[in-house]
């Protein structure tokens, strides 16, 4: 397998997982395969996996931006770094969605939490905080968890 085939499951998978907790948070199906985790379990396998086989730590240097840039200049590193930002993104979705339930947010207004998490991880937990401190949640109500 290459990166750019390991990067379009990845990128396969992820959205699917993204569609089906933002149309139907509330069936049963949704419930047990996304909200579970079980998807961030796949994302996180593959993560795993990759850094297992391919991730070369020889040289690593996570203390400067031009290392961590010089790092991620592997297409295999590069793989796993959108991993798991995939599976990180998805694991912030899950968890505000699943709070907002909780805490019966309407759907409406918990979209662009979700939409944020999806694209931008945490700005999704930002506004969903936001939302929430706005609608008069006490912070030991909307802790994500």
């Amino acid at each position: 397998m290459t990166p750019e085939t390991a990067f379009q499951i990845v990128n396969g998978i992820a959205p699917v997982a993204w569609i089906a907790m933002i149309a139907a948070p509330r069936s049963n199906v949704v419930r047990r395969v996304i909200l579970s985790g079980a998807f961030v379990a796949i994302l996180a396998s593959v993560y795993a996996l990759i850094i297992a086989t391919h991730f070369n730590f020889d040289g690593a240097d996570f203390m400067s931006l031009e290392g961590v840039m010089a790092l991620l200049n592997d297409p295999w590193a590069m793989t796993a770094g959108w991993v798991h930002y995939l599976a990180f993104d998805l694991l912030a979705g899950i968890l505000v969605t699943r709070k907002g339930m909780d805490l019966d947010m309407p759907r409406l207004a918990l979209l662009p939490c979700q939409l944020g998490c999806f694209m931008l991880g945490p700005v999704g937990v930002f506004l969903f905080v936001v939302l929430a401190k706005g609608r008069g949640h006490a912070w030991k109500d909307i802790a994500l968890g």
